[in-house]
Order: structure tokens, then sequence, then C-alpha cells
């Protein structure tokens, strides 16, 4: 029975609740999230107000960066715009934004009230229960547009209750297949779940056929990364009512070209429903100077400290699956001179695909330092080093990330005495950049 009336008062307080009362993280299926968020906006005490445009954005990797870039477009085109994304890095706030700002604990804690009082009896995982107070925090705000990330799969994740306006995938790999299916095909067909008959979507490059079979089955129709929205140097083409239209210009920013395709197409799509804004042109300019200037967390994010100069850079990433491999491995062959030394700081949960993460990437590390998540998810340091270790002989183990840091920080001369310029890479997932952040507030 929901406790609707206990005393908890700090944002602290019910995330501890709720991930105590509601343990299970995965939980398929849209059954109880449906009744308790139709009992939360049938309810008169919910102020319930429908943004003008809602974006539903899935994928297996790119989907933080992509809505990262449209929310600052968005912003820059004078338009007011929420956003639901996880997990968080730091803290929970994160979430939950409204014009790039976390939502405040007070915020937070009175949407988490409504969501225990109406949820009765329904049972509700954590990410179940986080998405009903996001609901309520941001359909409570007068937005011209919501953008709303996918947490798992499509078509069964809690996010999916919502209908979309515009539905957006980015990239699909093989990951979560216990999950979603253990082909490309059918955990395509999963992520097309977010799709609406006769709706408009935006698809990344090189998606499976299901994809696109599925958009057709339901007349949804769909533009296309280097299909329908095409670059050629510094020319985009982007498809707009009537044809296409070529805009010279492109982000200088580093994150692959695919996720800003992307979100330069869905901000040209989305102009085209905010007219009335006073704004009779695409103002390409002044949203390629937005995207350039955006910063996203975990994202190739290099960190500025006291601690390091300009011969030593550390970027912090949070991929952790093959797909997201290939790309980091394109960054530090660009990046890499002959005179320099790349470190990988590196750790994983259990369910990833290691092995194969390691054996893309060990051709460009001179050094992997590992250490275990401090989480129950965490893969096990043997089986780590076991995994990373069948690629690559230069691997040191230790038994926190921050004692990983450490150690890949230090300076080591080369077999001539020099020290050599350095680029560490701190990778493998939410909880990896989470501590790596930590470590450098603390320097």
């Amino acid at each position: 029975m929901a406790q609707s009336d206990i005393a908890l008062n700090s944002l602290k307080e019910w995330l501890e609740y709720i991930s105590e009362t509601h343990p299970s993280e995965i939980e398929m299926g849209l059954d109880r999230i449906r009744r308790v968020f139709g009992k939360m906006t049938a309810s008169e005490n919910t102020n319930s107000l429908k943004p003008k445009q809602i974006v539903v954005v899935s994928g297996t990797n790119g989907k933080g960066s992509t809505i990262g870039l449209i929310e600052a477009g968005l912003i820059s085109m004078g338009l007011s715009v929420g956003s639901y994304t996880s997990p968080h890095i730091r803290n929970y706030n994160e979430r939950v934004k409204v014009n790039a700002q976390p939502i405040s604990d007070l915020a937070l804690v009175d949407s988490f009230k409504r969501v225990e009082s109406a949820r009765a009896d329904v049972p509700l995982t954590y990410f179940e229960f986080g998405t009903l107070a996001a609901f309520d925090v941001l359909f409570s705000r007068e937005l011209d547009v919501l953008i709303l990330e996918v947490g798992l799969g499509g078509r069964l994740d809690a996010v999916n209750v919502v209908d979309a306006d515009l539905s957006i995938i980015t990239s699909i790999a093989l990951d979560h297949t216990d999950w979603l299916g253990t082909s490309l095909e059918a955990i395509g067909l999963e992520k097309a779940g977010i799709l609406r008959p006769n709706g408009q979507a935006i698809l990344g490059e090189s998606l499976p056929g299901s994809v696109s079979q599925y958009a057709k089955e339901i007349s949804c129709k769909t533009l296309t990364v280097h299909q329908d929205i095409v670059r050629s140097g510094q020319c985009v083409i982007l498809t707009e009512a009537g044809g296409e239209k070529s805009y010279q210009g492109f982000p200088n920013i580093r994150l692959p070209e695919n996720n800003i395709l992307i979100a330069l197409q869905t901000l040209k799509t989305l102009f085209g429903k905010f007219t009335q804004n006073g704004k009779s042109t695409f103002s390409y300019g002044s949203i390629i100077e937005s995207l350039t200037n955006v910063k996203i967390e975990g994202r190739l994010e290099e960190v500025k400290s006291k601690a390091l100069d300009s011969n030593h850079r550390v970027l912090l990433d949070v991929g952790h699956n093959p797909h997201a491999a290939k790309y980091l491995l394109s960054v530090l062959k660009d990046l890499k001179s002959p005179d320099m030394v790349v470190n990988a700081v590196y750790s994983s949960l259990a369910d990833k695909d290691v092995a194969s993460l390691a054996e893309i990437l060990s051709p460009v590390i001179d050094t992997w330092f590992l250490a275990p998540l401090d989480d129950e998810r965490a893969l096990d340091i043997v089986k780590l080093e076991s995994a990373v270790g069948a690629f690559t002989k230069n691997m040191l183990s230790f038994g926190t990330l921050h004692d990983a840091l450490n150690s890949a920080l230090v300076s080591r001369l080369d077999e001539n005495g020099q020290e050599p310029k350095s680029i560490t890479l701190v990778f493998g997932s939410f909880y990896v950049i989470d501590a790596a952040k930590a470590y450098f507030e603390g320097l």
C-alpha cells in the first residue's frame, strides 16, 4: 500500500526510499506506469499542461549527446524546452531540466509525493517512479518542446506511455540483448516502438531494415541521415516542407556526425511548427554557433584542472559498448601524435561486451588502468582483467578508480628520459565518469 503520508522531505530521502521500496531496475511493460500516469493526469490536483511538441529519443548510443544538441539549438531559437534523460552522472536533478537547467530538489520532492499518492498499491520500478515524477514536473511547465529519452529499448519503455509528435532513433547496436533480442533486426523493432501511426521520425545512419519496414507499415514519415539529411564538406542539406535546402557551415564539435545531423534536421523540422514566434527565417548561423559552444557532460568532455597542463589532456566519456568504442578509436587516432602516449582508465558493468570493446581500442591505447566499480552490477575485477588482458600486456589493476586515476596521471619518462605528452581517456560507464568528476573536484 502506498505511504502517501510518509515523512520524507529531502530528495536524498526520497531516492533512498524509492531505491529500497522499488528495487527492480528493469521490468518491461507499460501497464503499471500507464495506470498511474492516467490517474495522475486525471487528478484535479495535477497541473497538467501539454507541451506544444513532444520529442522522444531512442537508440543504442548517441541519445544524450543528440538531446544536448537539440536542447541548445532550441534555446538559441528562443523556445522554452524541457528534457528528461537518464542516467545522471553526479546529481539526480540532471535528469530533469528546463532550458538546460536542472530542476530543484523541492520540485522533484513534490512530484515524488504525488507519484506515491497516485500509485496506491501499484508496484513501480525505480525508473518508472522517476519517469512519472519527471512527467509531473515537466507537464506543469509551459514548454514549447519537451524532449524525452528512452531508458531501454522503446516499445515497452516507461517513456513510451507518452505519444511523440516527433520520434528519433539515433543508432542501433548489440546491447542489452537479454531484454531486446540478440539480432540488430530484433533490437531495431523494439526501438521502433516509439514511432506513431501517421507520425514523423528522424532516423540515424545504417539502421536495420526492421525500423524502416515498421515505419512503412504504420505510415510514419521518416527522414534518414545520409539519405534525406546529407553533409558534403561544410554544406548541409536539410529536408523541409516542399523540398530540400542547403545550408553552409557545420558545428566544430567532437561528436559523431550522425548525431549532429539528426539534431540539425530536428531543429529545422521543429522550427516550421513555431513560426508564430516572430522568426520568418531559419537562423542557421546562430544554431551552428550554439551547437559549437555546447558542452555535454561525459561525451568526450575535457577536464580542466590545475593539476593538468597543456601536455596532458584528460577526456571523460560514458561510452561502454563496441559501437561507442569504434568512435572513440577514431577520435584517439586523430588526436594521437608520435610523441604522445594514450592511457585508458576503464571499468564496466557486468552485462557489457568488454572483450570486443578492448579488442577495438587496444591498438591505440598504450596502458590500461583498471578498477572495479562500486556497484552491485559491476563486472568482477578478475573478469575485467581477463577480458582486457586478452588484447594487451600493458595493464595495471587497482582497488578503486581513485587509485587508478592517481597512477594514470603520474608522469613517466620515456626511453630517452623525456616526459611524453599524454591523453588519458576515462571511460566505461556513467559510474566511471561520476568517480572521475569526484576525483578532479578534490584536486
